[in-house]
């Protein structure tokens, strides 16, 4: 390769490495999967190192992590990063290396779960919580003490500190119950699912909009401790001393002393990793004794004690066959790739969102190209690379289109953002649809024979273009239609009859509102009580209720006065829904059961938090969290001092139940919970 080749392909990989850096660190995105970014900066720091002469001044092998956005701060003790493998051999190495460094002694090793979250430093004084800062350089970092206190349920007040100052460093993230039941609720209103909780972590700690902040449950789990006048003798110990303080620690850590059972370790967890309640991405091994990790000591960007074993991201490559667009019930276009068809994490995968406009001029995409598509977060396919080697010339390259693939509308892309919309959203027949379809929903309106076929079916046969429509729909009609006997007749007019009675807050959900989902149509339920007090608020009343935002304050203001939306809800309401909750009712919980559903909640203190752990014989874990949640209680899924209540029913955990009954957290069963909030 010539001098100018080699300082070109510098270059690309320098501009590369900050860009994906950028979007990981700056804007929570991960664009392509750690393993193909780790192949990138390696082969960068090789080629600086072959040719030191052509090394960039601004190359990212100088620094560590993400640049400081928020008031930086510098960190008592370097933050560095771990050095990182996918080689079982260089594991090997790494344990025969630390054995020599250490002579004459026993060398074990604590072996832990590489959570994929966000690093954070914690600092105590005098038991009480100070401050909270992102790894950021490893150096200086960010202080999002604001955000991490309105987010995770963190020791705020240590009685027993064992010094006047010392340092927590752990990893906040997002459990993946909570993702999934986010994303659920993202999908119901019609928002873009998240690609991964790791992303949406890093998004929540760096964003200033503390509404946002304060809708998002995240967690943390503590793996360090730092103090100048106290110190513990090995990892493991540190770790249990995190335990006794009231941090949530990771029960899964173990201490090795053969790369034998390092290696049982790691296999064993490369099979069992979904099991655990967040995603993990590799293995950190570490040297049990402090002291002896001071004396192996340090380089200028890692510890030379630690490595991080990575699990390699199941991934298959395949051939892009062409590129659809489709739009979605709040008009978002969409970019999907169709390619043919792999076996990826136990499925069949044929199509793969693009994301947006950015996304396919970034990859530089044709048809035909040769992909790689790997599961983010081991559920949603991702096109994660491209293979350019492989392209044909005469390949046509992929572009965004600017009219609606169904209507033909000019597409609009407010300035600042990455999605293109179609605004007809009163005559686009795929948003028609959607809205249909998000009404019929089992959260909403639950008329659960309203299905994607029937509707079409109705469509076709011009029976309904809105929701309202739905209550003007006769047998003689509905009986005509393709498919249609007397008994399914029937019974989609009874369940559309039936959706009648279905309460106010399940009404608000159902009208798809823009950024309204599940939890803020409950609240605004709740608040406003009826239809009518609700469409006279203004977006100054509406930002006064927690969990709403400027940008979901002004998508009710502008739904619910839109002429087009009035004229359906005076239709809805002439037919008969539910407009206001009783007044002297709470709000209903329909689909708990009877004794639920007709008791009177009381008010918990929004700082009582629960724990739940086992299976129940009235309830489910998700009615039990709904039940918490609807009387101003908090679920989260890790033990700690602060928690209130364990809520513990058949096979609880006995780690959860030993360490309530160790920090004199009273242990509730189903009917005593039921009891408390009745």
């Amino acid at each position: 390769m010539e001098p100018s080749d080699i300082s070109k392909e510098i270059k690309r990989l320098v501009d590369l490495v900050t860009h994906y850096n950028e979007c990981y660190f700056q804007k929570g995105i991960s664009e392509i999967s750690d393993y193909a970014y780790d192949q990138l900066l390696e082969r960068l720091i090789r080629l600086e190192e072959a040719y030191p002469h052509l090394k960039r001044p601004d190359s990212p092998t100088e620094g560590i992590g993400e640049r400081p956005c928020f008031a930086a701060v510098d960190h008592q003790t370097p933050m560095l990063s771990l050095a990182k493998t996918y080689s079982e051999k260089e594991i090997a190495q790494f344990v025969t290396r630390i054995k020599k460094m250490v002579p004459d002694a026993a060398v074990d090793f604590i072996c832990e779960p590489k959570i994929d979250g966000v690093a954070l430093s914690i600092l105590y004084e005098h038991g009480h919580l100070v401050r909270v800062v992102t790894r950021g350089d490893g150096r200086q970092g960010d202080d999002v003490t604001r955000n991490v206190i309105q987010s995770i349920c963190l020791p705020q007040k240590i009685q027993d500190a064992p010094c006047a100052s010392f340092e927590v460093r752990g990893e906040a993230f997002m459990s993946k119950a909570v993702f999934l039941a986010l994303n659920s609720e993202r999908q119901a209103a019609g928002a873009p699912l998240w690609a991964n909780p790791r992303n949406i972590t890093a998004g929540t700690l760096k964003t200033l909009d503390l509404d946002l902040v304060k809708a998002r449950r995240l967690e943390f789990y503590g793996y360090s401790f730092y103090a100048a006048s106290y110190s513990c003798a090995t990892q493991a110990a540190a770790l249990a001393l995190l335990d006794r303080l009231g941090f949530a620690v990771p029960s899964t850590y173990k201490v090795c002393s053969s790369v034998g059972v390092i290696m049982d370790y790691i296999h064993y967890w490369a099979q069992h990793k979904k099991e655990l309640p967040v995603d993990v991405d590799g293995i950190v091994v570490k040297v049990n004794n402090l002291d002896q990790q001071r004396m192996v000591g340090m380089t200028s960007k890692s510890p030379r004690w630690a490595i991080a074993y990575k699990y390699q991201p199941e991934m298959a490559h395949s051939i892009l066959e062409r590129v659809s667009f489709q739009v979605g019930r709040t008009g978002a276009v969409t970019p999907v790739a169709h390619f043919s068809p792999i076996l990826l994490a136990g499925t069949m995968v044929r199509r793969a969102s693009l994301h947006n406009a950015d996304e396919i001029a970034r990859r530089d995409l044709y048809l035909g190209d040769t992909i790689f598509i790997e599961k983010g977060g081991e559920i949603i396919p991702k096109v994660v690379g491209v293979d350019s080697t492989r392209r044909n010339k005469a390949s046509k390259p992929i572009l965004f289109i600017d009219a609606c693939p169904a209507c033909e509308t000019p597409l609009h892309r407010t300035p600042g953002t990455a999605v293109y919309y179609c605004p007809n959203s009163q005559q686009c027949l795929p948003q028609l649809k959607a809205t249909l379809l998000h009404f019929a929903h089992r959260k909403a309106m639950d008329i659960h024979t309203l299905g994607p076929k029937t509707i079409d079916a109705l469509f076709e046969a011009k029976l309904v273009q809105n929701v309202a429509d739905l209550y003007t729909l006769r047998y003689e009609a509905v009986s005509r239609l393709e498919g249609f006997q007397a008994l399914s007749t029937r019974k989609l007019l009874a369940n559309i009859q039936a959706s009648k009675t279905k309460p106010f807050d399940r009404l608000l959900f159902g009208l798809a509102i823009k950024q309204v989902g599940e939890t803020v149509a409950k609240k605004l339920a709740l608040h406003f009580r009826s239809m009518e007090r609700l469409q006279r608020a203004t977006e100054a009343e509406l930002l006064q209720l927690p969990d709403i935002g400027a940008k979901i304050a002004t998508c009710i203001v502008a739904h619910l006065q839109d002429p087009y939306q009035q004229a359906i809800l005076n239709r809805l309401q002439a037919a008969g829904l539910q407009f206001a909750l009783p007044e002297a009712a709470p709000l209903p919980l329909d689909h708990l059961g009877d004794s639920i559903a007709k008791s009177q909640f009381s008010s918990l203190s929004a700082s009582k938090k629960f724990v739940i752990s086992g299976t129940f014989q009235k309830f489910t874990r998700v009615e039990l969290t709904t039940c918490i949640e609807q009387a101003g209680g908090r679920v989260v899924s890790a033990l700690s001092a602060k928690v209130d209540y364990l809520v513990a029913g058949a096979k609880a955990g006995p780690s959860k139940l030993a360490k309530a009954r160790q920090w004199e957290i009273p242990i509730l069963d189903e009917n005593e919970l039921i009891k408390m909030i009745q």
